[in-house]
This record gives C-alpha cells, structure tokens and sequence, in this order.
C-alpha cells in the first residue's frame, strides 16, 4: 500500500508541476507577446523609413537626370560643330597646301610609329 500510495502523490505531483509549467509558460507568453508586437510595430516602421528614402533617393536622381540632360545634349552638339569646323579646317588646308599636308601627316605617323615601337621595347 506504501508503494500505491507514494505513485499516486507522485502522480499528483508531476500532473501539479506540469499544470504549473503551462501556467507559467502561458504567463509568459502573454507578458512576451507586447514586446513581440512592439517590435515587430518597430521593424515595420524602420522598413516603412527606408522605403520612403529610397524612393525620395530615386526621385532626387530621376530630377537631376531630368536637369542634366538637356545640357549634356548641348555640349555633344557643340563637341559635334566643332568637330565639324576642324574636320572643313583640314579638307581645307589639305587643298590649298597639300604637300604641307602631307609632309605634317608623314611626321605625325613617324611620331606615332616611333612611340609605338618604342612602348614595347
């Protein structure tokens, strides 16, 4: 009887400590569960701010490329006349002088042979 009667307050007591452990783990979850939320209300908040900067960021650059354009197209059309006027330059001074022309054109090509061949020794 000594034996049936020590399994029953033994029984008694793992059903008490395991009804105390899941009163206990429920407790805290409920005290958890703010700080969970919270934090999880903080993680959305700081994603929410680094969206927005994000698109702000893309805007910005979208308006300065916006206010970047038009000027870059005019310096290329400058670059381009310019271009143009040296290219009509040279046909020019090609046909009125043509053996300066030519003697101008053999040094630059000596220059360029002589700077080549001397880089890859």
């Amino acid at each position: 009887m000594d034996q049936t009667r020590a399994r029953e307050i033994a029984k008694d007591a793992a059903e008490q400590a395991d009804k105390t452990a899941n009163e206990a783990a429920q407790r805290a979850g409920e005290q958890v569960r703010p700080a969970l939320d919270q934090g999880k209300a903080v993680v959305q908040d700081v994603a929410n701010r680094a969206s927005e900067a994000g698109r702000q960021a893309m805007d910005r650059a979208g308006e300065f490329i916006e206010g970047v354009a038009p000027q870059a197209k005019e310096v290329a059309s400058n670059l381009y006349d310019q271009g143009a006027r040296s290219g009509q330059y040279v046909r020019q001074y090609v046909v009125q002088e043509p053996f300066a022309a030519m003697l101008i054109a053999g040094v630059i090509g000596y220059t360029l042979g002589y700077l080549i061949h001397g880089a890859k020794n």
